[in-house]
Order: structure tokens, then C-alpha cells, then sequence
């Protein structure tokens, strides 16, 4: 089970959930057959659906200057990771949820988006 790619796989999956409004963890699951950590990715998901409201909140407060609204979808999906990590799997160090999703931010957009991610995130994790 490769951590790193279960948190990519859950950040695609939030994303699909976003473009597609399709909130079906078992449906958009179904299509990925590689190995993973498939609990964690459940998990993470579940979660988000179950305290979005809050999650989407917690975002929205750590904005300077911007609305949840006009971001990048791929960054709205890597902050929502990043925000669910923090408030519900405490298993996770903050610093590494913080990490996880500069690397994802780099990796799928780019370094400008990674430091937009670690401003949130970090902001975040200074106030909570």
C-alpha cells in the first residue's frame, strides 16, 4: 500500500467529485484497480462528505484575498485533502499533511500553486 499514491488517488477523487457532483464514494472508487491503501482513501472521503460544510468553512477562513469559489478545482481537491487530514486523522502530522499536498499542488499544477497550498495550509495549522 503506497501512501503517497492513495493520498493522490483521494485527491483525484475530490476532484471528480467537484466537476462531476457525484458525492458516491463506492462509484467513483470502483474505477481505480491498482493497489492502495483503500481505507485510507475511504476514509478521507467519507469524512469529507460528512463534515464538508465545515471543511469548506475552515478553507474560506484561511483565504487571503480569494473566494472558494474561484479557485483551481485541483486546488480546491489538494486543500480539501489537506484541511480533512488535519481535523480528523490526527495519525498524520500536520507538517506532513502540509508536505503531501505542496507535492501534490507542484506535481499537478505548479510551484506557484504549491506555495499558494502551504500559505493555506500553513495559516491553518498556525490558527487551530
Amino acid at each position: 500500500m503506497n501512501r503517497i499514491r492513495s493520498r493522490e488517488v483521494a485527491m483525484e477523487l475530490l476532484y471528480q467529485m467537484e466537476i462531476q457532483k457525484e458525492y458516491s464514494v463506492d462509484k467513483l472508487f470502483s474505477h481505480y484497480e491498482e493497489i492502495l491503501d483503500e481505507a485510507y482513501i475511504r476514509s478521507i472521503l467519507n469524512l469529507w462528505i460528512e463534515h464538508r460544510e465545515e471543511i469548506e468553512n475552515k478553507i474560506t477562513e484561511h483565504l487571503k484575498g480569494w473566494k472558494l469559489d474561484r479557485l483551481a478545482k485541483i486546488d480546491l481537491a489538494i486543500l480539501r485533502l489537506g484541511i480533512t487530514e488535519m481535523l480528523y486523522d490526527q495519525s498524520i502530522p500536520q507538517k506532513v499533511s502540509i508536505n503531501e499536498a505542496v507535492n501534490l499542488a507542484k506535481k499537478y499544477v505548479d510551484d506557484k500553486s504549491g506555495k499558494f497550498i502551504n500559505g493555506v495550509l500553513s495559516h491553518f495549522a498556525d490558527k487551530e
